[in-house]
Formats: structure tokens, sequence, C-alpha cells
């Protein structure tokens, strides 16, 4: 299976229906969506093509100015996916099991610490280490995260070495456990319009940009 993974939407509906246009000519199989969607015209784009999502923090304080039928929607995104090969979330893997929802976060909003759950991973920090180290114990060898607004791919190598490359392509080795930054679809930081396609037969990942007047 294909997979287009993209994020951080933020609003920009024409980036959005560009990004799911050119993912659609490359033959994907199915979409995933890692938060920060947006206004009412981004999400229902984002449900047209059946995106299994997870929320952002985007959607953490923004939920209430949705329409009724997307509140629904939003509300009940989890804040992660953990497949069997690889986990999808926002920023990071540290999410308590019991908040299954956005709804349970809501609930429990005065109790939890968003600024470890919502960090940025593009620079070295104790976060990326901690994050590696969550998906080494669990036998995790691949994590897909937005949130940066950037491209990157962080490789942990089996002898141990931390390495960070943009390249457009790369195949997962085993013994590597790799966090990919995926990009945003709007307000990127470091260039066009970005996600990622996900093949998970030959496991390999390519970072996608898109341009246009949009």
């Amino acid at each position: 299976m294909r997979y287009a993974i993209f994020s951080d939407v933020h609003n920009h509906t024409a980036a959005l229906a560009a990004v799911l246009r050119h993912a659609q000519q490359q033959g994907v199989d199915g979409y995933y969506c890692l938060g920060d969607v947006g206004i009412d015209e981004c999400v229902e784009l984002t449900r047209s093509v059946n995106a299994a999502a997870v929320f952002g923090n985007w959607e953490v304080t923004n939920w209430q100015r949705l329409s009724p039928k997307n509140r629904g929607w939003a509300l009940s995104l989890p804040p992660q996916r953990k497949m069997a090969r690889f986990w999808l979330t926002h920023a990071a893997p540290f999410w308590p099991e019991a908040l299954t929802s956005l709804n349970d976060v809501i609930a429990s909003r005065h109790e939890l610490a968003f600024d470890r759950l919502f960090p940025y991973l593009h620079r070295e920090t104790e976060d990326l280490w901690d994050s590696i180290a969550t998906l080494t114990e669990a036998g995790i060898p691949l994590m897909f995260h937005g949130h940066t607004h950037r491209q990157l791919i962080w490789r942990f190598t089996a002898n141990n070495q931390l390495q960070n490359s943009i390249q457009s392509r790369i195949t997962i080795e085993t013994g590597d456990t790799l966090i990919i930054g995926v990009g945003s679809v709007g307000q990127p930081l470091d260039g066009p319009s970005s996600y990622v396609i996900y093949d998970d037969e030959v496991q390999e990942v390519e970072l996608v940009r898109v341009t246009g007047n949009f």
C-alpha cells in the first residue's frame, strides 16, 4: 500500500486541494492527516478522501470554530495512531494511553503538560531522544509527525548513530529507527507545500513538494 501523509493545513484550502490532487496522481491507496487542519472547508476536503487523522494543537484550541458535524469529527480524533509497523502523531508519541480522543484531552486539559505533548522535533533535543527511546522500546521502526512545518528525516541507526537528512527518498533499513517530519501543507517554513508518500511494501518514504499559485 502507498499512503499520502500530510499535516498542518492551517486554513489553506487551495494548497490542500493541490496536495490531494497531486497525491491522487501518484496513485496512492490511502491518506493520513496529522492534524492542524483548520477551517470547515479544509476539514471537508480531508474527510472527502477518507483520511485517517489525528488531532493537532489547532484542534485542541479551535475545535469550537467548526460546524457541528465537523466538531464531532474533530472531538473523536485520537492523539496518535499506532499501526503494526509505524506510528502517526502530530508532534510526539508521549500521549497517555487513557486519552483516546480529543474529547478526552479537553476533559483532562488542566492536568496535561501541552509543551511536553507538542514539542518540536526538528532539532536534536531531549524530546527527540525520548521519542526515539519510546519507539525502540515498542519495537516500532518508523514514526511520522507534523507540527514543525518542515520536512526532515531523523535516522537512528543499528550502530547507534543519529543522522538527519532531507533527501527525497529513503529506504528503511533493518535496525533503523526513523522519525519523519512530513512538512506542512499550509505555512511551510522550508519551501513549497509538502507531504510524504510511504510505501509499506518496499519500505520506502518519499518527501514530496507541490508548487503552484494557491
